[in-house]
């Protein structure tokens, strides 16, 4: 697997977030901008730290067919010749922003890192749309794939789902709702950060906020269906869990991982000392970045198995 990176890389989140700062570049919020001019502003944060991308075989878009129109996909194809198993990789950013642009960098290195074809989804941003849409792109996507797996040049049966943030709360509802209907589920999900549990009385405000936005006025916050950390974990996948010791959903990665404990769900928890909230996206500067990605690379190779033997050999 690759594992190239910039020549200087910061080992502390501190110094990497002071020279994003020096360089004038901060991320917005939807609470203290309009949100036309958040996600504007956003965007500049985003392909700030998407620049220098580093190459990867070839690149090619698609759409699947989603609950409410086409599902725009990217799939990053590592160097070397197929079939190459995938991970479906599910963005952050609160619902509410990013697109293929935004995480470009981070498909990319993760295409490097693990071997596999890496399918960005551009699942559609709330509050234009709610719950369960974005939850059933993803399902979408994964249906896609598996049915598409010859000709895209992907192993069959070895899809692994890899979310961040509001990514991951995606890719483990999407997967409970896999395995209620009895339908494909991935052969394994990498959760960074997730917001898994729904807002809570002592949630931070921007949390709140997205969750309103996500749920909207007809779904409540206890519906299991919604708040994946409420649903039951038994007959999930195998699950690796990121995140940072500063990290203010801490706490839903930690209790989701003691759910799937009692459920009998084969699991492992890394945790990241002195990183906070997202920062998987800081590639460019921080070492920490690289070492995650390697970690969830090592965990989707060992999803997959011998299924992913022919692409990764």
């Amino acid at each position: 697997m690759s594992t190239d990176r910039p020549d200087a890389l910061f080992a502390t989140y501190e110094e990497a977030a002071a020279a994003v700062a020096a360089a004038g570049i901060a991320s917005a919020s939807p609470l203290a901008l309009p949100l036309a001019e958040a996600r504007a502003a956003q965007a500049r944060y985003f392909a700030f730290l998407a620049q220098d991308p580093p190459a990867v075989g070839h690149i090619e878009d698609m759409s699947a067919a989603g609950p409410v129109g086409a599902v725009p996909l990217r799939l990053y194809y590592p160097e070397g010749t197929g079939p190459f198993p995938v991970i479906l990789y599910i963005r952050g950013s609160g619902w509410w922003t990013g697109d293929l642009a935004s995480h470009d960098r981070t498909m990319r290195v993760i295409a490097r890192e693990s071997g596999f074809a890496v399918c960005g989804i551009d699942y559609r941003c709330t509050p234009e749309f709610q719950c369960p849409v974005q939850r059933d792109e993803v399902r979408a996507a994964l249906a896609f794939l598996e049915t598409h797996a010859a000709p895209l040049g992907l192993v069959p049966g070895a899809t692994v789902g890899w979310g961040e943030s509001a990514g991951a709360t995606l890719a483990l509802a999407a997967a409970q709702a896999q395995r209620d209907a009895r339908e494909p589920m991935p052969r394994g999900l990498v959760l960074m950060y997730g917001n898994f549990g729904g807002p809570k009385p002592g949630s931070r405000d921007y949390s709140k906020w997205v969750w309103r936005q996500y749920l909207g006025d007809a779904v409540p916050a206890s519906d299991p269906a919604a708040v994946p950390l409420l649903g039951s974990m038994a007959g999930l996948p195998p699950v690796w869990l990121g995140c940072g010791d500063s990290d203010p959903l801490i706490a839903d990665t930690n209790e989701l991982a003691e759910k799937l404990a009692r459920a009998g769900v084969a699991h492992d928890v890394t945790v990241y000392p002195g990183m906070p909230h997202a920062f998987v996206m800081f590639t460019r500067f921080l070492e920490a970045a690289h070492s995650s990605i390697r970690d969830g690379s090592a965990a989707a190779r060992r999803f997959v198995g011998a299924a992913g033997k022919p692409a990764i050999a």
